[in-house]
C-alpha cells in the first residue's frame, strides 16, 4: 500500500459559482500545513477548474476533472479531451464514477477512457462498486469484471498514477451509521488487489492505491481508514462544504 493517504472531493454540481469553488479552494490551502502524511485533490465541474487551479497554484494541493472524452480530438460535440483537461490545469481525473455508468457509460467506454488517461499522464481515479452485496457472493464475479475490463491493455508503466475507488452503489446516499463496515471494506480491498495483480503484475499493484467511496463522513472516516484496509477516500456531498471536508482530510493524517 502506498505510504502517503489521499482525499479526493468529487464536487460533483454540488458548487458551481466561481466565487464559492475560489473560496473552498484558497481555505483548503490556508489548511494544507496540517495535512500531514495525506494528498489532496480537488474534482470540480469543468468550467471551475481554472479558477481552482489559479487557487491552489503553488501548492501541493492538485485539482482534477470528473470525466474526460473517451476520444482525442475530432468531431465529438460537447466531449472535452484528457488533453484539453491538462491545459485548464488539471493533473487527474475520474474515470467510470457510477453517476457516469448510470447514464449509459460501459465498460469499454471506461476502459478507453482510462488509457486516453494514462496516455495523456494525467493520474486516473477508475470507479467501481456493485448495485448489491449479495449473499450469494455475486458481487464478487461483477466487480472483477468492470475491473478486469477496465484494466485490459493498461500500460503497466503507469500504474504509479493508477487509483482504484471502490464505491458500493448500495452504500451511496446512506447515513454514517448506515454506510459501509470496516471489515467489509477490508475484504473488498483485499479482492481488488487480487484482481489488479492478475492484470498489472504484483509489481505494479505495489504502485496502486486504493480508495473507498459512499457515504464517507467526518463519523466514519476515522474507522474506515484504521480497518478497511485503504488509502484514503473519494468523497461527494461532504467535500462541497469545507469544514466536513478537512475532519475527514484529518481523519487520514499519520
Amino acid at each position: 500500500m502506498r505510504k502517503r493517504r489521499l482525499v479526493i472531493g468529487n464536487w460533483k454540481m454540488y458548487l458551481k459559482a466561481p466565487r464559492a469553488a475560489k473560496e473552498f479552494a484558497r481555505a483548503l490551502r490556508r489548511h494544507s500545513a496540517a495535512f500531514a502524511g495525506v494528498d489532496v485533490a480537488l474534482m470540480p465541474p469543468f468550467p471551475l477548474i481554472p479558477v481552482v487551479a489559479e487557487a491552489l497554484r503553488g501548492s501541493k494541493l492538485e485539482v482534477g476533472a470528473q470525466t474526460l472524452s473517451a476520444y482525442e480530438d475530432g468531431a465529438h460535440t460537447g466531449e472535452v479531451s484528457a488533453e484539453m483537461l491538462k491545459a485548464l490545469g488539471a493533473s487527474a481525473v475520474i474515470v467510470g464514477h457510477s453517476e457516469r455508468r448510470a447514464e449509459g457509460e460501459t465498460n469499454d467506454d471506461v476502459r478507453e477512457k482510462l488509457q486516453r488517461a494514462a496516455r495523456a499522464g494525467l493520474k486516473a481515479v477508475l470507479c467501481i462498486g456493485e448495485k448489491e452485496r449479495d449473499a450469494s457472493g455475486d458481487y464478487v464475479g461483477f466487480l472483477t469484471e468492470q475491473l478486469s475490463s477496465a484494466l485490459a491493455g493498461f500500460p503497466k508503466a503507469s500504474a504509479g498514477k493508477l487509483l482504484i475507488a471502490y464505491e458500493p452503489l448500495w452504500a451511496i446516499g446512506k447515513t454514517a451509521a448506515d454506510a459501509m463496515k470496516p471489515a467489509e471494506l477490508r475484504e473488498t480491498s483485499i479482492l481488488i488487489r487480487k484482481v489488479v495483480a492478475d492484470a498489472l503484475g504484483r509489481e505494479a499493484l505495489a504502485r496502486v492505491a486504493v480508495l473507498y467511496g459512499g457515504s464517507v463522513e467526518p463519523e466514519n472516516a476515522p474507522a474506515l481508514i484504521a480497518g478497511g484496509d485503504v488509502s484514503g477516500f473519494l468523497v461527494g456531498h461532504s467535500s462541497a462544504d469545507v469544514e466536513p471536508f478537512l475532519s475527514i482530510v484529518k481523519a487520514c493524517r499519520l
